[in-house]
């Protein structure tokens, strides 16, 4: 196993302006430490800044595709490729490298990056520095890039073939999330569920009431109801966010933005998980899961637990206004919500979305385990790749 210096890799390596730009809400994306993700650079949380402070950004260097940015601080050593076509600039705490391409392939430097041979080296600065770690340029163009004698490139290309399989996992899954909530929205918001003709309902001629409670008219045969007369607690998880390994491939919801995941499983089906503290946040999941105790875990009966995810989506841009109180740290006001009325459809319109929700969320499920699965085979293939023990045949 032979190794080279990143540096020796690299035609250039260039440190990000040290400077906080203007932020803006659309232009040209800037990226910041925490886009990058797994390899890639993730777009669903970018800013934004204009023309000119995106041309004095690029001076020292543009952004082009294929080379890799490499995060100084906060954390460490995460890593993302610039795809083709995206313009963009660097935030600060980030280090671009222009991988010389006669040298290295630049997805087989991105691995190797990721590996836990670099990792590791990364690990001992982070050990070794000041209360604000910092991986400085000095010791970042040390670091030790393992290199396999052969099929460097297939190696790479055989890394990003999982990845874009687990990134297309994911976009079908969005694509299937946003179905379901179109499919809602259409039937249980504008009332235009299918009639006993197929036809949409309010659209068609459809019989309105007007509801009193609600303050609206809503199909005939519906009614209006409140959250708690359909909701089903759940009980409390035993398990403290402190004790989570972060080691298993059970999902473990709690208050903070990450989802952890566990080897202890607590409730299996669909469920929705809120948290009781800080800032409103839902999720729902389909299948084994465990929660922590600062976190509300509900569901529903029958098929009415199809619904359950989409009423509690509408709330949710009110719910710090309406259902977080208190003084200093806010909590969720659970019997505030519980009293949350909205309007209940007649049973076969339950019993029809159901058919297609349920649907929707087991392929949504499917998907997530094919991607773990996907994931453990990447951990498991990578150190194995990087030190020659396994190699990439021609054919």
């Amino acid at each position: 196993m032979e190794f080279l210096t990143l540096e020796s890799l690299c035609s250039e390596i260039i440190d990000c302006p040290h400077s906080t730009p203007k932020w803006l809400d659309e232009g040209i994306p800037v990226v910041r430490n925490y886009n990058l993700v797994d390899g890639h650079i993730d777009t669903s949380n970018l800013s934004y800044v204009d023309e000119s402070t995106y041309l004095d950004r690029i001076k020292r260097a543009k952004p082009e595709e294929g080379d890799i940015i490499i995060s100084r601080e906060a954390p460490m050593g995460v890593v993302g490729i610039v795809p083709k076509g995206f313009k963009c600039c660097l935030g600060q705490r980030l280090v671009l490298l222009k991988v010389d391409r006669s040298k290295c392939d630049p997805q087989y430097l991105l691995y190797a990056l990721l590996s836990n041979i670099v990792q590791v080296q990364i690990h001992r600065i982070d050990l070794t520095g000041s209360i604000v770690s910092n991986l400085n340029i000095p010791d970042m163009k040390k670091l030790l890039i393992p290199m396999v004698n052969e099929n460097m490139d297939k190696v790479g290309g055989y890394l990003q073939s999982i990845d874009s399989k687990i990134s297309n996992n994911n976009a079908i899954a969005q694509q299937l999330e946003a179905m379901a909530k179109t499919i809602y929205d259409y039937w249980f918001l504008q009332f235009e569920f299918p009639n006993e003709e197929g036809k949409p309902y309010r659209s068609s001629g459809g019989r309105m009431i007007w509801n009193e409670e609600l303050q609206q008219e809503i199909p005939e045969g519906w009614t209006s109801t409140r959250l708690k007369d359909i909701i089903v607690e759940n009980p409390k998880s035993k398990i403290k966010v402190s004790d989570v390994k972060n080691d298993g491939e059970i999902p473990f919801f709690t208050s903070g933005a990450d989802i952890l995941s566990t080897n202890e499983s607590i409730v299996s089906g669909l469920n929705c998980y809120l948290n009781t503290g800080g800032n409103a946040d839902v999720k729902y999941y389909y299948g084994e899961a465990s929660y922590s105790t600062d976190t509300w875990c509900i569901t529903a009966e029958n098929e009415t637990k199809y619904i359950l995810p989409f009423v509690l989506n509408k709330i949710k841009p009110s719910m710090d206004k309406v259902f977080f109180q208190g003084i200093g740290l806010r909590h969720l006001q659970k019997n505030l919500l519980r009293e949350y009325q909205f309007c209940f459809p007649d049973s076969n319109v339950v019993k029809e979305f159901s058919k297609l929700a349920s649907d929707i969320f087991k392929k949504q499920h499917y998907l997530l385990e094919e991607n773990k699965k996907l994931e453990s085979l990447k951990q498991f293939l990578l150190p194995f790749l990087m030190n020659g023990q396994v190699t990439i045949n021609e054919k």
